[in-house]
Order: C-alpha cells, then structure tokens, then sequence
C-alpha cells in the first residue's frame, strides 16, 4: 500500500514537470528571434518616435533586435488589432492607448475585446496637450476664450477625439459654448487655427511647438496635468482654476496568453528602460512626458479613463449604435 502511494505521488509529480518543461523551455529560449514593436500611428508621429528610442534600448536588455511596425489603417483599429490576433509567443508587442482600449471600439466595431485581448507590459508616456489661438488674433487668455464662449459658439480644431476631453470639461465647467471642428490630422489643425478658420485649437506640443515658436500661435494654456517645460510661464487650466485636463498616456502590451515568465522578463526589462536617463531625456525632448506605470497601474488608468471619453463621443454623435 505504501509503495503504490509513493508510485502515485511519483507519477504526479512527473505528470507536473511534463506540463511544465514545455513553458520553460519557450521562456528559456526567449527571445529567439527579432521583437516586433506595432505602432498604430505614421512614422514620424510621437509615438513613433517614442517607440524607437524605447526599442533601442530594449534591445540591449533582451540581447534581440527590436523592429518598430508602424500599422497604419482601419481609422486607428488595424494597429491594436494586428496586436491581438498576434501569436503569443513573446516576439511581437504593441502600443496600447486610449485608441485601442476605449475610443475605437466604442467608435466602431472591432475584431477584439479591449479588455481582454491583451496582456499590458507598462505606461512609457503620456503625450502633452495644450490650447491655443492665432497669435494676432482676439483671443489672449483662457478668460477671452471663455468670455467670446458665453457670448457665441466659440469653434476649435482638433484630429482625434482623445485630444479634446478638456475642451468639453471646460464647457461644462463655465457654460461657454464650445464646437469642435474635426481636422485629419495635427498639424492641419494648428494650421487651421492660425489661418483664422478656426477660434482655438487644442494639439501636442509636437504640432503646437514649431507654431508657436515661428510667432504665428498664441499658447493660451496647457491642457495637460503639469505645464510645458519648454513654456513654464504658462500655466495648467487646473491651476487657472478649471477642472480640465486631457490625458494622452500610452504604453506597450503582449497579446494575450504569453507565457508568465516572457511576460515577467519583458515586465522587468522596460521598467529597467524607463529608470534610464538617457532614455528618459530623449523622450522629453520630443515634447512628450516621460512617466513609467507598471501593467496593472496602467490598465486601471485606462479604465478610469473611459468613464471620461465614453460621454463625449456620445455626444458627438461618434460613438457606434448600440447592436
């Protein structure tokens, strides 16, 4: 009786590290070929840039090339989607944002569940935002915008509608009448608030900059949660007493089912990348925030944030009918 017990136990434990030799050899062998980083975005966008100067230096901590793949389509969609359907082996991850987890799967339908389709490595940066208006215009403040708002629709531009939560928090917040006017892309939008098509206009600093430097755009306030390094005089609408911030975080993911110990390496190899101050600086020279969080942190950031976005793209009639 006593041996079969001991055969039993035996066969058990057999049965265990034959289930799970083949989890450790994938992980042990990882990587085995070159990663590929998927950006939903053009080459030469924010997170494009962000994305290489994040794939260099991983590729010194994991000892594999990093390609960055920009997968430009399907109004935002083709990007996370092509993340999703991935095969989880470790050797492909992808940009995760307010796009791929809130905005476009409430704009449209998508072949993933937001949710669940991906396993999220960390937040890397957070994209700044601001507000402004043509430099020999009316507008000099935030009150001027605010007061012409109360006296009559007020129309400001923009491409995406991530990038204007704290033009309708602001809204909200004074009574002001605010319309968003819907440009293809960022540097159409400055271009169009300068030429006077438009009242303001709400953008990153990467397509504000340049504008605002050359004296043809007024930087009326920063948008974001802390003011533009490059403009420190210029304050925060929350620090102008308003409410409104648009946040523009972003950060990479598996698709889901990747082993737990790829997963763990990877975990630990971009924390390791975002603690390094050159990888750091090159980031805030882009203009963008440089700011780490964890998967877990960040998935809950993401999900807070859709109690915010989910409204306005209600009211603009953006967001897909209900099945």
């Amino acid at each position: 009786m006593i041996q079969r017990r001991s055969l039993l136990r035996g066969s058990t434990a057999f049965a265990a590290m034959t289930v799970a030799a083949p989890a450790i050899a994938q992980s042990s062998k990882w990587p085995s070929r070159e990663i590929s980083l998927i950006n939903p975005n053009a080459p030469g966008a924010s997170t494009d840039l962000t994305a290489r100067i994040i794939a260099q230096a991983l590729e010194k901590r994991l000892n594999a090339t990093v390609i960055v793949k920009n997968v430009v389509g399907g109004a935002g969609a083709l990007g996370p989607t092509t993340l999703a359907q991935s095969t989880p082996d470790g050797h492909t991850i992808g940009l995760v944002a307010i796009s791929s987890h809130i905005a476009v799967p409430n704009m449209m339908n998508v072949a993933y569940e937001p949710w669940k389709a991906f396993d999220i490595v960390g937040q890397v940066a957070a994209l700044r935002y601001g507000i402004g208006a043509r430099a020999d215009g009316p507008l000099k403040s935030i009150d001027d915008l605010i007061a012409l708002g109360k006296q009559k629709q007020v129309t400001y531009s923009s491409n995406n509608v991530t990038n204007v939560v704290a033009m309708f928090q602001l809204a909200k917040l004074t009574g002001a009448k605010f319309r968003w006017v819907v440009f293809p892309g960022g540097v159409e939008s400055v271009t169009a608030a300068i030429g006077g098509h438009v009242d303001a206009v709400i953008q990153t600093v990467t397509e504000m900059r340049p504008q605002i430097e050359a004296g043809k755009l007024r930087f009326l306030a920063s948008a974001a949660e802390a003011r533009w390094p490059d403009y420190p005089d210029v304050k925060t609408l929350r620090e102008m007493g308003y409410n409104a911030v648009t946040n523009g975080p972003f950060g990479y993911a598996f698709p889901v089912g990747v082993d737990p110990a790829i997963k763990e390496r990877m975990d630990k190899a971009l924390a390791d990348v975002m603690q390094d101050e050159s990888v750091t600086s090159q980031i805030t020279k882009l203009g963008i925030q440089a700011i780490y969080r964890n998967g877990k942190d960040y998935a809950a950031l993401l999900k807070s944030l859709e109690t915010e976005l989910v409204p306005i793209l209600k009211e603009t009639g953006m967001a897909k009918k209900p099945a």
